[in-house]
């Protein structure tokens, strides 16, 4: 696809029903309903229910009620409720009122009822009602 020019920018800009800039090149704007996010000139995603951009090459949208989170022009998920991206391969997805963590491709939590990522291996989340905090970096001793 070939990049935008800036007229091609500013035609946009003047002609959407919404316009969001994100930083420097990067920007979404929305026109008859529909979301497009543009990143260098480049035309990420197009005709969209909703887009997100997080950083560069990575971002996430919304088609037909469901998530798909793009990074480095890999779908690292797709096909969820919600998706929240917090670091570089550090993600949370909710699917069927239930929410997952991924951290570097491994599987911290599955199946909870909410989720929070703090930092490498730190988190908490919800189950049941009840709240835990699980910091996967102490060092469990045994008190014998």
């Amino acid at each position: 696809m070939a990049k935008l020019t800036k007229k091609q920018i500013e035609e946009i800009k003047d002609s959407a029903d919404y316009f969001y800039e994100y930083s420097k090149d990067v920007f979404e704007y929305q026109k008859d309903g529909k979301y497009t996010l543009v990143q260098n000139g480049k035309i990420l995603i197009a005709s969209a229910d909703w887009v997100m951009w997080y950083a560069k090459n990575v971002y996430k949208y919304r088609k037909d009620g469901k998530y798909i989170l793009i990074q480095d022009g890999k779908i690292l998920i797709d096909n969820v409720d919600d998706v929240w991206r917090y670091a570089k391969d550090v993600f949370t997805y909710r699917k069927n009122d239930k929410w997952t963590l991924i951290q570097n491709g491994e599987i911290l939590i599955d199946n909870v009822d909410g989720v929070w990522w703090y930092a490498k291996d730190v988190f908490s989340y919800d189950k049941d009602g009840k709240e835990y905090e699980i910091n996967l970096n102490k060092e469990v001793k045994n008190n014998e």
